[in-house]
């Protein structure tokens, strides 16, 4: 299936004045040459188990994140006092939808209507080689107007059924008022384990450097 060139995709994307011009985004794209063992396609859950918690270490420091409903509210505690720093909201499909971190204006991708897929596309399958682009828009709350991300991203699935891990790189350009020069260019990682039904590592921006999901914490 043929691809949208990033470089093309952002000539649509015109910064005007203090805010992002209003333009209509170009189809997502996700490959779809699905390999002929299905046992080779993983399902990511739609939505993270309500009431899972999970130990963390986050830049250096270890805390416990909390899936808070069954709509991807996850809570970061302070594994010291129990008391809550501050949440982020999933999307579907572990995609990400409003992040804050701690004195950050909100980042909220889900406010255009369309999350930030970095694990995997928007069916929840994800196989070794698979590959999807996006274009998706952040809305902060001191711009009128959202600034677009064109996203260019690939899977890569190791280990054995049951305990793999699905490592999704993106490169993605950003064009908009919240940047400065109008224009930058960045990386992503997050990586999924199938085990945890979980993230294992992941990176998203906004809420620190990256973090790491040491293990489950049950009851």
């Amino acid at each position: 299936m043929g691809r949208v060139s990033l470089s093309f995709l952002l000539l649509g994307f015109l910064t005007v004045g203090a805010g992002c011009a209003a333009v209509r985004p170009l189809p997502d794209q996700a490959s779809m040459d699905a390999p002929q063992d299905p046992t080779q396609v993983i399902v990511v859950p739609e939505w993270p188990t309500a009431g899972k918690r999970y130990l963390v270490e986050r830049d250096g420091q270890q805390e416990i994140w909390l899936v808070k409903d069954n709509t991807g509210t996850i809570e970061f505690i302070d594994s010291a006092t129990q008391q809550t720093k501050f949440w982020i909201k999933l999307g579907r499909c572990l995609s990400f939808s409003y992040l804050q971190g701690p004195g950050a204006s909100p980042h909220d991708f889900g406010a255009m209507g369309q999350p930030a897929f970095h694990t995997v596309p928007p069916d929840c399958k994800v196989w070794n080689g698979r590959t999807w682009t996006q274009t998706y828009a952040v809305q902060m709350p001191r711009l009128a107007n959202p600034c677009y991300y064109g996203a260019q991203r690939k899977a890569t699935v190791e280990g054995t059924p049951e305990r793999r891990l699905v490592t999704s790189d993106s490169s993605v350009e950003i064009t908009g008022p919240g940047v400065r020069g109008g224009y930058y260019a960045t990386r992503y990682r997050v990586i999924y384990s199938e085990e945890l039904q979980f993230f294992k590592e992941l990176a998203p921006g906004y809420i620190g450097r990256s973090a790491t999901i040491l293990r489950e914490l049950k009851e």
